[in-house]
């Protein structure tokens, strides 16, 4: 029992040791909500949808809000000016990752690169990655996106009703596919089973003030029974199901190293790198934990996000049929009634370049951002930005601002539009809700080629009818249920498809009956 009252001294040691640095600066902190002794804004931080909270404090306060929880300093950025200022400018100073304990106690900085520390091992994961996705070399995978997007067309044929399945299937489909070389026709597929539930895991532990040992540390070391020690049940459930996340693809083939190195897949050209023989049968344990590292991510990174970002699609258009009919018309026009849109039609549509705009403005999938943290003291328009603080930035906010986009809540791809070409004096969503700086998401390309065939695959043939909830009122993509922990999720998609055209019902049937296509 002497342990723990010292494990809890030393904890509001540090918290008062904290408080008088910050009390002898001599520059201030941020505006923000009112901060209580000791406890800092433990009990007004907000728990639900924080990204909305945040643009009404930012009203009152500025673009810049300061709050001050146990152990943690948190600045907010809420305009795109501040963003660029600090990540994109002083991204020197503002590449890193906060450190959380639970981030610690569920080994993300060990695998996930997408939240290690700013670091040289960072570097050789994100440069492994990026030379498999950046711009250049996702044009390898278009055929692979193609046939899943008419896979897609081809269920909702024969399923209209589980269409959030489908829209799921899609995407997971394509990145195993590149990643793995695994070929997917249901979502009942081991790896993808067990990889929702990681990255459920995953995503709760991030929301900020969800686990009481983010704030204190110490409890960490304290035994089961204490309260605010459930997020030990909460690992014990987890972190097995993240652990196989990375390791099952290796661990289930029965292939040798040479025979997985002769495909061409992204495990298997990793394989091939550090492989130093083919008939090697092992790599050593380096090796072996960066292949498992940077493709463990691959489906978190890709999958789950564009998922999002095409569920906000349907739902949009579910709820605007005059945009649908627009995008149609323009289908109609460039595609004609006699084939099936392909990537070399994209500088021609447009209006679908505007939708995939639209939906991702709309219903930003990560709406607080990927937080980052400055790695020493900064001064910002006179405001200190103390050293270690976890930087968020409010990306619902920069995508609803009212200046930027008038009506914020209506879906409206022409905002994007002018003299029949993409204005680019509208400010492009692709500048901030793939992030900031150095630690701008390595997927953006995949992910937004992805989005870009399944929106002109669907319009093209499909149409998307809403369905009314018993109350007979539409879906309201704003409310509480669409959000999950720190990413946005639209859940049950409340719409069905119905094909445009017989002909539009025979491109599919004939697409699907070609042997290429399975």
């Amino acid at each position: 029992m002497e342990t723990y009252i010292l494990l809890i001294f030393g904890g509001l040691l540090v918290i008062l040791l904290q408080w008088l640095k910050r009390a002898w600066s001599s520059l201030p902190l941020p505006p923000g909500p009112t901060r209580y002794p000791i406890i800092g804004n433990l009990l007004n931080m907000p728990r639900s949808m924080p990204w909305k909270t945040y643009q009404k404090w930012s009203q009152s306060y500025g673009d810049i809000l300061y709050m001050k929880i146990p152990n943690q300093h948190i600045v907010v950025l809420c305009s795109v000016d501040a963003a660029l200022d600090l990540l994109d400018k002083r991204s020197d100073l503002y590449s890193d990752r906060p450190y959380t304990v639970m981030n610690d106690l569920m080994g993300k900085y060990r695998w996930n690169f997408a939240m290690m520390r700013y670091s040289p091992l960072w570097r050789s994961h994100r440069r492994e990655f990026h030379q498999f996705f950046n711009q250049h070399e996702v044009l390898k995978y278009r055929s692979i996106q193609l046939r899943e997007c008419r896979k897609f067309l081809h269920r909702s044929l024969c399923d209209p009703t589980h269409i959030a399945e489908h829209i799921r299937l899609i995407f997971s489909a394509i990145i195993l596919k590149i990643t793995f070389d695994m070929d997917v026709s249901d979502m009942n597929y081991e790896y993808i089973q067990v990889a929702l539930k990681a990255l459920e895991g995953l995503n709760l532990a991030q929301t900020p003030g969800k686990f009481w040992v983010d704030f204190f540390p110490f409890l960490q070391y304290l035994p089961r029974w204490i309260p605010g020690a459930q997020f030990k049940q909460f690992l014990d459930y987890y972190n097995p199901l993240v652990e196989k996340m990375l390791s099952l693809p290796l661990d289930t083939t029965t292939r040798s190293i040479g025979d997985i190195s002769a495909g061409t897949s992204v495990l298997a050209n990793l394989i091939k790198r550090y492989s130093r023989d083919k008939d090697e049968k092992a790599l050593c344990q380096k090796e072996e934990d960066l292949i498992r590292n940077v493709t463990g991510l691959a489906y978190g990174a890709a999958a789950d996000t564009t998922t999002i970002a095409a569920q906000a699609f349907f739902v949009a258009m579910s709820l605007y049929p005059d945009v649908q009919r627009k995008a149609q018309e323009e289908l109609d026009r460039v595609v004609g009634p006699h084939r099936l849109p392909e990537f070399d039609d994209y500088d021609n549509l447009i209006y679908i370049q505007a939708i995939a705009l639209e939906s991702m403005r709309w219903i930003p999938v990560i709406p607080l951002g990927v937080p980052h943290s400055v790695i020493r003291d900064d001064e910002y328009r006179g405001y200190l930005i103390p050293k270690g603080a976890t930087i968020y930035t409010n990306v619902w906010s920069i995508c609803h601002d009212p200046i930027a986009y008038p009506e914020p809540e209506r879906f409206n791809p022409g905002r994007f539009i002018k003299d029949g070409r993409l204005d680019p004096d509208v400010r492009n969503p692709l500048d901030f809700t793939f992030g900031f700086g150095r630690r701008l998401c390595p997927g953006r390309w995949l992910s937004g080629g992805s989005l870009f065939m399944t929106i002109a695959s669907v319009l093209h043939t499909l149409n998307i009818n809403p369905i009314i909830g018993p109350d007979g009122k539409a879906f309201d993509p704003f409310s509480e249920s669409v959000s999950n922990a720190i990413k946005m999720s639209v859940g049950q998609v409340p719409c069905t498809t119905t094909p445009r055209s017989d002909m539009a019902r025979r491109l599919i049937h004939e697409w699907a009956e070609l042997p290429e296509s399975h």
